[in-house]
């Protein structure tokens, strides 16, 4: 058996697995290997690829940059200890942007954490050149999606310096990991695109409020029902009345004429209203609910 490193042609492995003639072979797809059988005794070989032991079987034969490469190219375990001391030894020498692309290719992520960033991060800045923390994200959006701990430190660099639409156009093409924490930052400067970030999240509690914030009821309602989220539409409607009764109002009455049924009861929603003795939008709720019946 052999086995080759398509992309330099360097032998991986060559052993020998049967001492019968292999006269047939197919491919196996749930294992993405080979079966084989055997002319005279009729055996049936399985034979892959252990994707787990490949990396370090290729140190132990002293086949070094080849198990760089592969796990790199295949993201695959196994050279952990080698990516960082090779991290380390050009981080060292002061080679930032070999640094941050060995930390962008490493394979499981090993290199992109917590750690990494903040030795970008304490890098000074060469006057005339982008800060090292900068160089090292524009690395790691060029090779593909940041992880969720990228993510947040981007995105504070660039809201820090007001810059949303770099943060929407990454939205847009995927380059970032959407999440609650993500979102939260967000709003805080633009709320129209946190809401982008709490949908891509799937945060139906935030994406809701975002909704009441915006003044958008009837997205409420369509929202909540698509993606089955049930919010405590009375409590909802205490906290709106207090501070736009007329949206209140609307919204009550979108709750109950939901195509589905309603999704309130009338008397509760009464109480709402008259519990701040808002008479004319009891009237008007009373009159739009109860037409039907």
């Amino acid at each position: 058996l052999y086995l080759f490193d398509i992309h330099t042609g360097a032998t991986v492995f060559c052993n020998r697995i049967s001492d019968d003639t292999i006269f047939v072979t197919c491919r196996e797809d749930s294992s993405g290997g080979v079966l084989g059988v055997t002319s005279r005794k009729g055996q049936v070989l399985s034979i892959s690829v252990n994707e787990s032991t490949l990396v370090p079987y290729l140190v132990s034969v002293n086949q070094s940059p080849l198990a760089i490469q592969l796990a790199s190219r295949l993201n695959l375990p196994g050279a952990e200890g080698m990516y960082i001391a090779e991290f380390n030894r050009l981080f060292g020498s002061g080679d930032v942007n070999g640094a941050a692309r060995l930390a962008a290719e490493s394979p499981q992520g090993v290199l992109r954490t917590k750690e990494t960033i903040e030795k970008f991060q304490q890098l000074p800045v060469v006057p005339g050149q982008s800060p090292p923390m900068l160089q090292y994200f524009k690395i790691l959006l060029e090779k593909g999606k940041l992880n969720h701990l990228e993510s947040i430190e981007l995105a504070r660099i660039v809201l820090q310096q007001n810059r949303q639409q770099m943060l929407e156009n990454w939205l847009k093409e995927d380059k970032l990991e959407c999440s609650e924490e993500l979102g939260d930052m967000v709003v805080q400067f633009d709320a129209k695109l946190a809401l982008s970030v709490y949908l891509r999240a799937n945060c139906p509690e935030k994406v809701v409020n975002c909704f009441l914030h915006s003044g958008d009821y009837d997205k409420i309602v369509a929202y909540s029902n698509k993606v089955g989220y049930s919010p405590d539409y009375i409590l909802m409607l205490q906290n709106v009345v207090r501070q736009n009764p007329q949206g209140a109002e609307m919204l009550a009455k979108l709750l109950v004429n939901n195509e589905g049924g309603s999704l309130v009861d009338i008397g509760m929603v009464v109480d709402v209203f008259m519990q701040l003795n808002r008479i004319e939008e009891t009237t008007s709720f009373l009159l739009d609910a109860l037409k039907e019946i």
